[in-house]
């Protein structure tokens, strides 16, 4: 079966220099290589309907939609038509298209179109020879000439254009100093990046008949691009072909420019805000309409899709001693008109607890009443964190000072006390008339130097605790170190016959120090065994729990007790001892704190004399 292409070149119609033809049942487009000559592009640029399209002004490409062609030649045998295209300069080149349906089916629907199409640019290039529109009248012109705006009148049939003197005047030329063509407008004088928004809208208003108005950039005598302002509307025939077209340009160069400048610098306080962590918001007394920025949303997490909340519930974003903080000082506002500035805690969308800034002012109107607030507010959690931070470290500081300042005391105390007796001893000494006197003497000399030693190996052991304070936290089993401990008292608890209950399955590790929580262990397991209850059997339990996101360790015991109305304040200091009759030396306690102190940690004492006394540590 032949092409459409064989089929007509035997008829000798590709002879023709300006000859077309399009199949519509295969949809087989076939077209002289005269085109591309015309429009000095190399042979077979354009050979077919899609490469045809590539050159053509999509004002004008309706005519050539195949489902147009069909419904507009169903009851015509001949059209004609003016298409633009792109030539090698991508500058218009105007011809008219010439239509003829050869063949049509069983539902009289054309099959086959044949036609030619002419080249006419000339005409457009030298409009003197082209039949004039009629001319706007004396009264029209005089009319226009005090309108600040640029009007314009478009035949699309012979596609010339009409500029009125202002049109030429706002873009700095005299009047015909340049050509008043379309050519001209949109490959001249409108700038590159506005054209595909003129092409589409165009498409729209004269086939879809939407309005046609944009913001477009023209080029000025000058050099320079101004924005311009166009409107217009075109009238179409009985057939609906868009025949002609009216509107005007109006010069909004420095509406637009105020406009950008605006939005820069809108753009730049977002951007501030956004970096600062500023938000904006304001209150409607009258409405109860709340009002946030774009800033004020990103501190509260707040989904950008949402609406936003009602003053009621904007509260609800403050903990309970925050809200009634805020609640209070704005209902002041409104009342006394007072300003308010509050930091304060605050919780997000997301659940996220941060420190926030917030500052309201009164709104009034025109008889000075309060109708609303507004005020910004200001993530400062970095900054409250730091705050914090510093406070904590001096809250440390002063500790830590006034342990040196009572481990100092303790140092001096002690050590005065053992050399102040063996200083006294040697004196007794060199005055003893006996041999037995003096061994009597160096007995109490041995002892005193036993105590000096205890005492020297226990500050030791406090300076030790001081320096572990730098080793790393590390992942620690309570069941391990627990284990670890039992085993150095093993001997304690078989002479106690106590009963030790243990029990980590509500939290099994903690992040710590070793040595701390070995030393922990140790001290209170060994004090619950020596302050026992000789009359029963001692029981230990031992726990772990969660409260309030920290772990805690419960070590309870059924032993003596301790008054802790008489020993409250006494209780963790150094070589203080709460019972008659025992060993204690009064240091265990003592290196607990110092260890707890030192890594943040609390310790609370419950505690019943005869009844038994628990220690529960958080960590």
């Amino acid at each position: 079966m032949k092409t459409i292409q064989e089929s007509w070149s035997q008829d000798g119609y590709l002879d023709i220099p300006n000859f077309w033809a399009w199949d519509l049942k295969s949809n087989t487009f076939s077209i002289s290589d005269n085109v591309n000559a015309v429009l000095a592009l190399p042979s077979q640029t354009i050979n077919s309907l899609d490469t045809l399209k590539k050159r053509l002004f999509s004002v004008d490409s309706k005519w050539l939609e195949i489902d147009y062609i069909k419904e507009f030649t169903h009851h015509k045998d001949y059209f004609e038509r003016k298409i633009r295209l792109y030539n090698v300069e991508n500058k218009f080149q105007f011809f008219q298209i010439n239509g003829y349906v050869v063949a049509r089916d069983e539902k009289h629907n054309a099959t086959q179109i044949k036609g030619t199409f002419t080249h006419f640019s000339y005409l457009v290039e030298h409009p003197e020879i082209v039949p004039k529109a009629p001319h706007q009248a004396s009264e029209f012109e005089s009319i226009i000439a005090g309108i600040e705006a640029g009007i314009w009148n478009w035949d699309l049939q012979f596609d010339t254009i009409w500029w009125s003197s202002k049109f030429y005047q706002l873009l700095g030329y005299n009047n015909d100093e340049i050509p008043s063509s379309f050519n001209t407008f949109f490959n001249t004088i409108l700038h590159q990046d506005d054209k595909d928004k003129v092409e589409q809208l165009l498409w729209e208003h004269l086939y879809q008949r939407k309005p046609y108005k944009l913001e477009v950039r023209l080029l000025t005598k000058e050099g320079e691009y101004k924005w311009f302002q166009t409107s217009g509307q075109a009238i179409w025939d009985t057939e609906g072909k868009p025949v002609k077209m009216a509107g005007s340009i109006i010069d909004i160069n420095e509406k637009v420019n105020n406009r950008i400048s605006v939005l820069k610098s809108e753009f730049l306080l977002n951007e501030s805000s956004k970096l600062a962590r500023i938000g904006a918001w304001e209150v409607d007394l009258k409405t109860r309409k709340v009002s946030w920025s774009d800033s004020t949303k990103a501190i509260h997490e707040f989904p950008v899709e949402m609406a936003i909340p009602s003053l009621e519930e904007a509260f609800q974003y403050y903990p309970e001693q925050s809200r009634e903080l805020i609640a209070k000082a704005f209902d002041e506002t409104v009342i006394t008109g007072k300003v308010f500035d509050i930091n304060c805690e605050f919780i997000t969308h997301l659940q996220n607890i941060i420190w926030v800034r917030v500052i309201g002012s009164p709104l009034f109107d025109a008889q000075n009443n309060i109708i609303g607030v507004r005020g910004v507010i200001k993530d400062i959690h970095e900054e409250k964190q730091k705050e914090l931070f510093l406070q904590e470290s001096l809250k440390i500081i002063h500790e830590q000072n006034k342990k040196l300042l009572n481990f100092a005391h303790i140092v001096s105390h002690n050590l005065r006390s053992h050399t102040g007796n063996l200083e006294m001893i040697s004196n007794l000494i060199e005055e003893c008339n006996s041999e037995q006197e003096q061994n009597l003497l160096l007995d109490n000399v041995q002892q005193i130097s036993k105590q000096l030693s205890e005492t020297i190996a226990q500050l030791n052991e406090v300076l030790i605790i001081q320096s572990q304070v730098q080793q790393p936290k590390v992942s620690i089993h309570f069941e391990e170190v627990f284990q670890k401990v039992k085993n150095q008292l093993q001997d304690e608890l078989a002479l106690s016959k106590a009963n030790i209950e243990a029990n980590f399955e509500a939290c099994e590790d903690v992040l710590y120090i070793p040595a701390y929580l070995e030393s922990i262990f140790f001290n209170l397991l060994a004090n619950a065994i020596q302050f026992r209850k000789l009359e029963i059997q001692p029981l230990i339990t031992i726990s772990t729990k969660i409260e309030n996101h920290k772990t805690v360790l419960e070590i309870k015991d059924n032993g003596v007790g301790i008054d802790l109305e008489k020993y409250k304040f006494k209780l963790f200091g150094m070589h203080n001892t709460f019972h008659k009759n025992t060993s204690g030396k009064g240091f265990g306690l003592f290196l607990i704190k110092n260890q707890l102190d030192l890594m943040g940690s609390e310790i609370e004492v419950i505690s019943q004399e005869h009844i038994g006394t628990t220690f529960k540590i958080t960590f």
